[in-house]
């Protein structure tokens, strides 16, 4: 599980937790010393052909339709002469929107202190009508440490992304993001998000593209309605572009699903789903619509 892919140090967003270009190509290097790089439909046949797959077969999944995947990563599996699967939200390419998924990483990445962004988001919280008492709750709620994040980031994260209503949230968002990222809205859509022809070269040159959902939610936060047209949305993305959407896959934004969401994409004729668990997907005994996945920034550079 792959997603910022770029030579960070040095970049306008230095401490954007991704992976270094040239760590990217030694674990190609890795994977393909010690493994067989399988491609998408090798996968899709294995679950619903039962065709076996080769011995350490290894697939590489990239989220969130990232710049980074078109400049960097598909140049270099063409240079191997691999295949990968790309999954894209794709509000950022048919609607020009940034999602709030990235624009916390880089408020929290340009913050050089966290307790002073935590401070201004409760301030925001309090011009939104929200009592100390209240605040309190949510943050004893929402701070919980993560194996990758502390306790305060945790809280910026949870609130922002479905601690709040969605209206508010988008607002304090918008708000944090102009105080902390400084840069304009429309520069950052064009250097972080792949657009419409950049996606289009990654059919063309055989890669997968499957679907990401439109508006990146946490599908088991939301109604069972708001989760149906978002998974529409991107099949309907997906069409246009002329991926599959007869046994496509689906790559849940932030590994989150409820049985609602598996009962909506088997209607819709997914034949795989991708989580954030973290493990080895094995085909036949793993459910083929809630498949683990190990994220790379856990494998050495």
């Amino acid at each position: 599980m792959y997603h910022y892919i770029r030579p960070i140090e040095g970049s306008k967003f230095p401490k954007i937790k991704g992976l270094e270009l040239e760590g990217f190509k030694r674990q190609l290097d890795y994977f393909e010393e010690n493994f067989n790089i399988v491609t998408s439909d090798e996968v899709i046949n294995a679950v619903l052909k039962k065709k076996l797959l080769p011995q350490n077969a290894c697939w590489l999944t990239f989220d969130d339709g990232f710049k980074d995947h078109i400049k960097y990563v598909m140049p270099e599996l063409l240079n191997r002469n691999l295949s990968g699967a790309f999954f894209p939200a794709s509000s950022p390419i048919t609607k020009f929107k940034i999602l709030n998924v990235h624009s916390i990483q880089h408020i929290l990445c340009c913050s050089e202190n966290i307790e002073n962004l935590v401070i201004d988001l409760n301030l925001l919280c309090k011009l939104h009508g929200f009592t100390q008492n209240q605040i309190n709750s949510l943050y004893k709620k929402y701070a919980v440490p993560s194996r990758y994040d502390t306790a305060e980031t945790m809280y910026v994260k949870r609130m922002l992304q479905f601690g709040l209503k969605e209206k508010i949230q988008n607002y304090i968002i918008s708000n944090l993001f102009e105080k902390y990222v400084k840069i304009k809205k429309s520069e950052f859509l064009k250097k972080i998000y792949m657009n419409m022809e950049d996606v289009l070269e990654l059919v063309k040159n055989g890669m997968y593209v499957g679907s990401h959902g439109a508006e990146h939610y946490w599908y088991n936060e939301i109604s069972e309605n708001k989760q149906r047209e978002d998974i529409k949305t991107s099949l309907e993305f997906l069409e246009k572009i002329g991926t599959p959407t007869s046994n496509w896959i689906m790559c849940y934004p932030y590994g989150g699903y409820n049985k609602t969401t598996l009962s909506i994409i088997k209607k819709y004729g997914a034949s795989l789903g991708l989580t954030t668990n973290i493990g080895e997907a094995l085909i036949g005994e793993s459910n083929p619509l809630t498949l683990p996945r190990l994220d790379t920034n856990d494998f050495p550079q």
